[in-house]
């Protein structure tokens, strides 16, 4: 009874030092104007989606499965504009850590790149709120509220994480190019601002 006992102890104990697992999703490059892989199954609270941005003019911006194509007004995360020229050999790298199963929605908002199917999902349902549905969504929208500019976040100083999938936490580096975390952002405090702006590069 006594090592029975012991052994469940000692299970439960080692339960919490499960390593978390980071998985890597490339914005842009070689494959288009595309997530790859666009979307990840299985992620668990304390995994890490890293975003690493090649060739173009992209984002990863969080939206929803009903109006893929706008940002979440308040909460939701966003990378900022990545301008990466062909020749690089270093690529900006973006942290998303996870705090839970639940679906989270992601696009690119530069203009237009939402609309033809740049869009990017975690743990989406097998059923009823599909990624397919979630693609097709987004190919069936005309909205361009994705062009409101954003400023680029730095986690230097993280802030708190909504309930929307993203958590802040401590910047760390790889290879040549720094990884920033993402933070959320408060998209109504920021007020209007001139749509032009964000399509600089497409």
């Amino acid at each position: 009874m006594f090592f029975k006992s012991l052994s469940v102890f000692l299970a439960l104990a080692a339960a919490p030092l499960a390593k978390a697992v980071v998985h890597e999703v490339t914005v842009g490059g070689a494959a288009g104007l595309v997530f790859t892989p666009n979307q990840i199954t299985g992620a668990v609270e304390g995994d890490v989606i890293r975003f690493t941005f090649h060739t173009k003019n992209g984002t990863a911006t969080q939206s929803s499965f009903d109006k893929p194509c706008e940002m979440i007004p308040e909460g939701g995360f966003d990378t900022g504009f990545q301008v990466v020229d062909a020749a690089a050999t270093s690529f900006p790298t973006y942290d998303l850590p996870i705090n839970g199963t639940a679906p989270v929605w992601v696009v690119c908002r530069q203009a237009g790149h939402c609309q033809i199917g740049m869009v990017f999902a975690v743990n989406a349902p097998a059923e009823n709120m599909t990624f397919d549905s979630f693609m097709a969504n987004a190919m069936g929208t005309s909205s361009t509220s994705m062009l409101v500019p954003m400023p680029l976040t730095d986690s230097s100083t993280p802030t708190a994480a909504a309930a929307t999938g993203a958590a802040a936490s401590t910047p760390s580096s790889t290879g040549n190019a720094a990884v920033r975390t993402i933070v959320p952002m408060n998209w109504k405090a920021m007020g209007p601002i001139a749509l032009g702006v964000a399509a600089v590069v497409v």
